[in-house]
């Protein structure tokens, strides 16, 4: 009786947490809970607004993903500068050690590919400027990816660095 009584607490927990870390579309999304406004405005160099903000859960992986967007454009391009941010939980250390070899076979013969000492067991940053920045580390089962598309001038690369590294730090 005890057991049940614990696995439905346990259901029902699931589910509310559930509720509360899923942003619905017709709402506006809340902070975000690893990167807020402020360090992201930091990272961006300009005023930001939060667009995405969600959890997802699968068998393989628990995945928390936001996403925020300078408010006013690129004034040389005219595209949206946006600042994008994923921490992952793996099943194990393995299947976070696989993620991270694939993304970093793909990319590390390009141009930009900074390898991270001192973040997580390991990380690197790859930038283009003035394309994009891009941070991704590893440390036991998680792997964390942020990415800034139309990185201009105001953009940090430092500050993205140094928010992962804070991020890393505290899994």
């Amino acid at each position: 009786m005890q057991r049940r009584f614990l696995f439905l607490l346990l259901i029902f927990s699931v589910f509310v947490v559930s509720l509360n870390c899923q942003t619905r579309s017709d709402e506006k999304a809340e902070e975000c809970q690893y990167l807020t406004l402020a360090e992201a405005e930091k990272i961006l160099g300009a005023r930001v607004e939060l667009v995405s903000n969600s959890w997802t859960y699968t068998t393989d992986a628990n995945k928390f993903d936001c996403a925020y967007r300078a408010v006013e454009k690129d004034k040389a391009s005219g595209k949206e500068i946006n600042l994008f941010f994923r921490l992952e939980e793996s099943t194990t250390e393995d299947q976070a050690k696989q993620i991270y070899e694939s993304i970093w076979q793909s990319n590390k013969n390009h141009a930009g590919i900074e390898p991270l000492s001192g973040i997580g067991d390991e990380a690197y940053a790859h930038s283009d400027k003035p394309n994009f920045h891009f941070v991704f580390a590893r440390k036991g089962k998680f792997t964390l990816r942020m990415k800034v598309n139309k990185a201009v001038a105001a953009t940090s690369p430092e500050a993205l660095k140094a928010f992962a590294k804070r991020v890393v730090e505290g899994i």
